[in-house]
């Protein structure tokens, strides 16, 4: 990490931690001991040791038999992190945001986060956070709970880049086997999911973890591809899935609903065009067909898919299935019946 992305606050806070470790050692540390740690230059450390006197009144002092700098008063601490109001009012929200969250492996951690901050504003600020975000509430979508201890054996094996087995059980219901290299986590919609490869299809590929039923480690190691990246993977995804060939879209939506789509970036490729009489159209390039064909299904009947051709026929497809589905048909003559 350079020493242009470390803010002060932490370079003087890792100071003062040093010569605290240091003290009782033979050799207190100095200023080549901060510029390595610190990644910063001579003139920048002298700088901080001088504001930490200065402003923080730290008992501070040189060493010249040892050639270090030491604590004259070990119990010394600096003084909480100050917030500004606007910077308290971000960190309420994000209390409130938690609440996206239920249920899922993070929950504990980001709380435990939170609290540690909250505790470091004690004497910094007179005004309490919760105070701030009375009048806001935070309305959380939809979301699956996964299981704690799945997540974190797949966490583990993927920063190990170690090979998993998961008994997983997609979509439609059907269950199977897959040994799976994990390369990436990710979330979406309310669901965390794994990138990686099957190796018995030698494909990568997504899967839910809540889906995953049982996984176990393999012993395999692996090496991931050199320049894999998780973001350009999905570059051309639609939502969290994808094909492997892109097709250019062309939507178009009514009057009705084209400010509302107007307003919203849908996709990184997209390309929005106003139409006469106060439609859209709507212009994404992609390959990820499922969650597409399942999007445009949400907006009927105020869109029309225009091209490609072969996207319009499967979306028709879709409608008339829904129509005249064996099981809904099913479902409403058993209604009938009682």
């Amino acid at each position: 990490m350079k020493h242009a992305s470390r803010p002060q606050y932490y370079r003087i806070r890792r100071m003062v931690e040093m010569m605290r470790e240091g003290a009782g050692a033979e050799r207190p540390p100095n200023s080549s001991d901060f510029r390595r740690e610190l990644e910063v230059s001579r003139r920048t450390v002298a700088r901080d040791l001088d504001f930490l006197q200065d402003e923080e009144n730290a008992p501070i002092e040189y060493d010249a038999a040892h050639h270090g700098y030491r604590l004259t008063d070990e119990t010394y601490t600096l003084p909480p992190v100050r917030l500004t109001k606007r910077e308290v009012f971000s960190f309420a929200i994000a209390r409130k945001l938690l609440a996206s969250f239920e249920g899922t492996p993070l929950e504990m951690d980001m709380r435990s986060v939170l609290r540690k901050i909250g505790d470091s504003l004690a004497g910094s600020i007179t005004l309490e956070p919760s105070a701030l975000t009375e009048q806001l509430t935070v309305l959380c979508e939809d979301h699956v709970r996964v299981d704690r201890g799945i997540w974190e054996v797949v966490a583990c094996h993927l920063e190990q880049s170690r090979a998993v087995k998961i008994e997983y059980e997609r979509f439609d219901g059907q269950r199977g086997s897959y040994w799976l290299e994990p390369y990436h986590l990710v979330a979406y919609h309310g669901d965390w999911y794994v990138l990686g490869r099957d190796v018995a299809k030698d494909r990568v590929g997504v899967f839910a973890l809540s889906r995953v039923r049982e996984v176990q480690g393999t012993g395999g190691v692996f090496v991931r591809p050199a320049g894999f990246d998780a973001k350009q993977w999905f570059a051309d995804a639609f939502g969290i899935t994808r094909s492997a060939e892109q097709m250019q879209v062309t939507l178009r939506f009514s009057p009705k609903v084209a400010a509302y789509i107007k307003e919203r970036q849908w996709h990184a490729s997209q390309e929005l065009r106003t139409l006469p009489g106060g439609g859209v159209e709507l212009r994404p390039v992609t390959s990820g067909r499922k969650e597409l064909i399942r999007w445009i299904l949400s907006w009927m009947p105020d869109v029309r898919v225009v091209g490609p051709a072969s996207l319009r026929r499967r979306v028709l497809e879709k409608l008339r299935e829904g129509m005249t589905a064996n099981w809904c048909a099913t479902a409403f003559s058993g209604e009938a019946e009682i």
